[in-house]
């Protein structure tokens, strides 16, 4: 099936709507870490803004509680400023790069510390309002879901951690009544379920993006990929591996217009050679091996050249272009002899021509003039010197100056 056949068709590339992902939403390993990286390269910026938020917070909660009960200082400030560094990590970790693997870590560990803290100061604290500091737990675990968006599993393990941890300091330490520690961790719990809950589904369609992104990335890289083919498959000929003519003068003009604006017209030249008696080759050898001559013919200008403006096209049955930018005339004229004579010791048997037993070639030289604006024009003038080498005798080269002037190299 060809390149272009293989991209035909009526069906639209995948909008995600049908796609499916597993009820446990782990993706194949590569794209796990795809995943992970995708998702913490977007959540950096919101977990720097999130933890100075986090940390302004905990700071007017040490006014407040100094407002309403000063003495209970005395068991917060320690732990309030423990939680406090154990935000440097997390403020490390999303800087970049480097340190993204620390993030998901760095932040499971400040949410631990953050609601440990407060839930020892709801034990020490002997006070009516000493249950608010449990709620704590509840936050930390809307912080993990929402503002600093970890993976659910990171979220979900550290919330487990939390939850012992909260359930230890009502049921062992904790000086209210059962039914008081029953409605206290029964908040906590449904808010810690309705916020996992979201951050599941949420987290559902973030994969479903990041899945659907690499589809159609990896589709536009296929397009590129047929286009370029087919491109290469409109300017190139299929025997020789040439440029074709639609490819020669898409490469050619623009090196003319460049010439002619810098006024650098003494380093652009054409060469414009075909095989001799290649006709006669043809009605003794048979077009099979015709098409086998070509190639090889075609095979020598390309092993030629160096520059990577130069190239080699093929311009009819048995005529090629040569175009070399960047040398001058006698560079241009030495490259034409050379290919020339690497031609005749090729030696492909040709006993049709009059020239030779092996196949040559005729080579017209042209290079750049003033009143050249277009490829056919510098064309022309190749042309012109290629037909007097034919009518001296052939397998020779010929060059037309600035003058016009015909000359055999």
């Amino acid at each position: 099936m060809s390149v272009a056949s293989s991209y035909h068709s009526n069906k639209p590339l995948p909008s995600g709507s049908d796609l499916a992902l597993p009820w446990h939403l782990h993706l194949p390993e590569k794209l796990e870490r795809e995943f992970s990286h995708y998702l913490l390269a977007d959540s950096r910026p919101i977990i720097r803004t999130s933890l100075a938020l986090v940390l302004l917070l905990m700071v007017c909660g040490t006014l407040v509680e100094y407002l309403v009960e000063s003495a209970s200082l005395v068991h917060t400030w320690r732990p309030r400023l423990l939680a406090m560094l154990a935000a440097v990590p997390v403020w490390i970790a999303s800087r970049d790069d480097a340190h993204e693997h620390w993030l998901q870590p760095s932040v499971a560990l400040f949410t631990l510390v953050l609601a440990a803290s407060n839930d020892y100061a709801g034990v020490m604290i002997d006070h009516p309002l000493a249950w608010s500091y449990y709620l704590v737990t509840l936050l930390a675990i809307l912080l993990m879901s929402t503002l600093f968006r970890i993976t659910l599993y990171w979220a979900m393990a550290t919330s487990t951690v939390l939850f012992l941890i909260l359930a230890v300091s009502l049921l062992a330490f904790d000086r209210m009544d059962p039914t008081e520690t029953l409605v206290v961790f029964f908040v906590i719990a449904s808010g810690a379920a309705l916020s996992l809950a979201g951050h599941y589904f949420f987290e559902r369609l973030q994969r479903k993006h990041f899945v659907v992104e690499r589809m159609l990335s990896m589709h536009r890289s296929e397009l590129h990929s047929a286009n370029i083919a087919l491109e290469s498959q409109a300017t190139e000929d299929p025997l020789t591996g040439t440029v074709n003519r639609r490819g020669m003068e898409a490469r050619l003009n623009p090196l003319i217009e460049q010439a002619q604006s810098t006024g650098e017209l003494d380093n652009l030249f054409l060469l414009l050679f075909d095989i001799d008696f290649f006709k006669q080759y043809n009605d003794n050898y048979g077009h099979l091996a015709g098409d086998e001559c070509l190639k090889k013919v075609a095979a020598v200008p390309g092993a030629l050249i160096q520059n990577h403006q130069d190239f080699v096209a093929r311009y009819g049955g048995e005529e090629f272009i040569v175009v070399l930018a960047g040398i001058h005339m006698n560079d241009a004229l030495v490259f034409a002899d050379r290919l020339r004579t690497r031609i005749e010791k090729l030696n492909l048997e040709h006993k049709a021509s009059r020239v030779a037993s092996t196949v040559t070639i005729s080579v017209g030289v042209a290079g750049m003039t003033a009143d050249v604006e277009r490829a056919e024009q510098l064309i022309a003038r190749a042309d012109e010197a290629l037909y007097e080498a034919k009518r001296q005798g052939r397998n020779q080269t010929v060059v037309i100056d600035q003058d016009d002037q015909l000359r055999t190299v």
